[in-house]
């Protein structure tokens, strides 16, 4: 059916439409999913979803199927009431309606319509590999204090603590290490007694 072609791509292209009695089908967007076990991210999903109620079409509705068809307005308005008043005659007889890449139209236990969404598959939206990148060396700004520091420059700051540290402890004990050797070479000379640490110069009054 021609007009049912046309409504299709109105319904892609305003993302809704709505229908004489039957009310506004419209696209319904699920985002991306992350699959960890698959490392694999599904792009967005996309379904067709029946509101009841809002019934009235759009006036752009009509143009653009005006334009398509190359009808009037009041031509593009009765074709619009017709393919609805067809899909509820066909509910009342077979139960059910399939309309092509949009869904089945059913009626609930209530009587109310629904649609049974056919998933909308677009060529373009295919799933990527998902893989964590571990950058060693990536560089940022980290606050010390009241200083900007970058990442980088504290990791050299770092390695080289310890190597500051290690060559300080080392020329402290070096240094008690030569004072001990001197104060033993003292001692030795001038033997252990409490005079000889002291002053020997005599003074004598005057």
């Amino acid at each position: 059916m021609e007009i049912q072609k046309h409504l299709y791509r109105c319904l892609i292209l305003f993302k809704k439409i709505s229908l004489p009695g039957i009310g506004t089908i419209f696209l319904h967007r699920h985002s991306a999913q992350l699959d960890f076990g698959n490392r694999q991210i599904y792009p967005p999903a996309f379904q067709f979803k029946l509101k009841p109620g809002a019934d009235k079409p759009s006036k752009k509705l009509y143009d653009r199927l005006s334009s398509l068809l190359s009808i009037s307005e009041w031509e593009a308005i009765k074709a619009v009431n017709d393919f609805s008043f067809d899909i509820k005659n066909k509910l009342s007889s077979a139960g059910e309606v399939l309309w092509d890449s949009v869904g089945i139209f059913r009626r609930d236990g209530k009587g109310n319509i629904t649609l049974d969404s056919t998933p909308v598959a677009l060529p373009s939206e295919m799933p990527v590999t998902a893989e964590k990148v571990i950058r060693e060396h990536a560089e940022h700004t980290l606050m010390v204090g009241e200083q900007e520091k970058t990442s980088l420059e504290m990791q050299e700051y770092f390695a080289e603590s310890p190597a500051k540290k290690d060559y300080s402890m080392a020329v402290a004990v070096i240094l008690i290490f030569l004072s001990l050797i001197f104060t033993g070479w003292y001692f030795s000379g001038k033997g252990i007694n409490p005079a000889s640490a002291g002053n020997q110069h005599v003074i004598k009054p005057k």
